[in-house]
C-alpha cells in the first residue's frame, strides 16, 4: 500500500518538473525569437539605406556594431528576466497543477477504487478463495444460522391433515421409501425446502447403493435452495458425485458455477456458465438464471467485452395478434368460448407432450381466470407430481398457485 502511494507521488512530481521545464523553455524561446526578429529587421533596413545612399559605409558599420551589442545585451537580459521574473509564476503554476491533479486523482480513486484496500494480487486472491472454500460452514451450521428465520408452512384443511400425517408416518416408518418420496414432494410444494432436504437425506441413505443420480441431484438442489443459494461442502460433494455419473448434467454445473461466484472465483464461474449458455437449450431451467448473473461475473473476472448470446424466443402458447383483433368483434359468449378452447388446447398439449414449468403455471392461472378453480388445483397437484425432482420448477408452480389463492 505504501509503495503504491509513494510511486504515485514520485510520478506526479516527475510530471510537474517536466511541465515546469517545458514552460520555461517555451518562454525563453518565445522572448529570444521576438528580439532576434526585431534586430534582424533593423539590420536589413541598414542594408537598404546603404543601397539608397541614405547613410555612409562607416556610419552603417557603427550602427551594425551597436545593434550587435544590443542583441547580446538583450539576450542576457531575457535570460535574467526568464530566470527570475517568470520563474516564480511558472513554479506557482506547476504547483497549482500538481495540487489539482492530486485532488482529482484522489477523488476518482475514492469514487472508483477502494480506499484503504491493500494490494491483492491474483495469486493472493486465489489463495484467499481457497481458504474461504475450506472454511465455509457446513450444511447443518448454515441451517442453524438461519433457524430464527425458518418458517414451516402447514396449510389448513385436507392438505394440512395430509402433510401432518405424512410427517408422523415418516417418523414411525423410517424405512418407507414411498412415504419418504411423497413427503419430500409435499414439503417442497409448500416451500418447506429444509424439511424436504432432510427427508431426501433419509431417502438417499435408505436407498444406499441403489440410489439414483436424480435422487442425489434433488438432494443437493434442495440443500442449496433451502439456504437461499449457498452451496455447502456437502452439497458440492453431491453435485460432483452427480457429475461423476453424468458429466453433462447442466443443473449440477450451474450450481458449481454459483459456488465459485460466491467464493470470489468469478473466473471459474464465468467459464462454466459461458459453456452452459452456449450449449443451451434455451428452455433449460438454469439458462435464465445464468443470463441474469453472467454479466456481473464476466465483469468481475475481467471479461469486459463479453456479450450475451442472442436469446431464442420460444413462442408462447397463447392467442396471436389476429386472435386478439378478432375477439373485439365477438360477443361475450363467443369470446369466452375462444378462451376456453385455447385453455383446453394448452391442457391437451401438456397432457400429451409435456412442457415447461412456466407453461404449467400459465395453464393453472388460465383455469383460475376462467373460473375453474377446482380444476386449477388438480392441475397444480399434477404439476407437482411431474416436477417433484426439480425444486426450482416446483417454486415456479407453487408461486403461481399462491398468487391465485389455491395454496398458502
Amino acid at each position: 500500500m505504501i509503495v503504491f502511494w509513494l510511486s504515485i507521488l514520485i510520478i506526479l512530481a516527475f510530471v510537474c518538473v517536466i511541465f515546469y521545464q517545458t514552460l520555461k523553455k517555451n518562454a525563453v524561446q518565445k522572448e529570444e525569437n521576438a528580439d532576434l526578429k526585431f534586430y534582424k529587421s533593423q539590420l536589413s533596413e541598414i542594408e537598404k539605406d546603404i543601397a539608397k545612399g541614405a547613410i555612409g559605409r562607416e556610419e552603417a558599420e557603427q550602427i551594425t556594431v551597436e545593434i550587435s551589442r544590443r542583441i547580446l545585451k538583450n539576450k542576457n537580459q531575457s535570460l535574467f528576466k526568464s530566470s527570475f521574473q517568470s520563474a516564480n509564476s511558472r513554479l506557482k503554476f506547476a504547483i497549482i497543477l500538481g495540487v489539482f491533479i492530486s485532488f482529482l486523482s484522489f477523488g476518482l480513486y475514492s469514487s472508483l477504487g477502494s480506499l484503504g484496500y491493500f494490494d491483492f494480487s491474483q495469486k493472493n486472491r486465489i489463495e484467499a478463495a481457497k481458504l474461504l472454500k475450506e472454511a465455509r460452514p457446513s450444511q447443518q451450521e448454515a441451517w442453524d444460522a438461519l433457524a430464527d428465520e425458518k418458517t414451516i408452512n402447514t396449510p389448513e384443511g385436507e392438505m394440512g391433515e395430509i402433510i401432518t400425517k405424512l410427517r408422523k408416518i415418516s417418523q414411525e416408518r423410517p424405512n418407507d421409501v414411498t412415504g419418504l418420496r411423497y413427503l419430500v414432494r409435499t414439503e417442497a410444494s409448500l416451500n418447506n425446502f429444509e424439511n424436504a432436504a432432510i427427508a431426501q437425506m433419509s431417502l438417499v441413505k435408505l436407498l444406499g447403493e441403489q440410489v439414483l443420480t436424480e435422487d442425489l441431484y434433488q438432494l443437493a438442489e434442495l440443500m442449496v435452495i433451502s439456504l437461499n443459494g449457498y452451496v455447502s461442502p456437502e452439497a458440492e460433494a453431491l453435485f460432483r458425485k452427480v457429475l461423476a455419473k453424468d458429466d453433462d448434467n447442466g443443473g449440477a454445473l450451474y450450481y458449481l458455477g454459483l459456488m465459485y461466484a460466491n467464493l470470489d472465483r468469478p473466473d471459474l464461474s464465468f467459464e462454466i456458465w459461458r459453456k452452459l449458455l452456449n450449449r443451451g437449450p434455451d428452455d433449460a431451467p438454469w439458462v435464465p438464471l445464468i443470463r441474469n448473473q453472467i454479466m456481473e461475473v464476466a465483469w468481475r473476472s475481467g471479461k469486459n467485452r463479453y456479450e450475451l448470446p442472442p436469446e431464442t424466443k420460444i413462442p408462447p402458447n397463447g392467442p396471436t395478434q389476429a386472435d386478439i383483433e378478432a375477439s373485439d368483434e365477438m360477443t361475450a359468449d363467443e369470446r369466452q368460448e375462444m378462451i376456453s378452447n385455447m385453455v383446453e388446447g394448452l391442457a391437451s398439449r401438456l397432457a400429451s407432450e409435456g412442457g415447461t414449468s412456466d407453461e404449467w403455471a400459465r395453464l393453472i392461472k388460465a383455469l383460475s381466470v376462467v373460473g375453474d378453480s377446482d380444476r386449477a388445483q388438480k392441475i397444480w397437484a399434477e404439476a407437482i407430481n411431474i416436477y417433484n425432482n426439480s425444486p426450482a420448477d416446483l417454486r415456479v408452480i407453487n408461486n403461481i398457485a399462491k398468487e391465485i389463492g389455491i395454496s398458502r
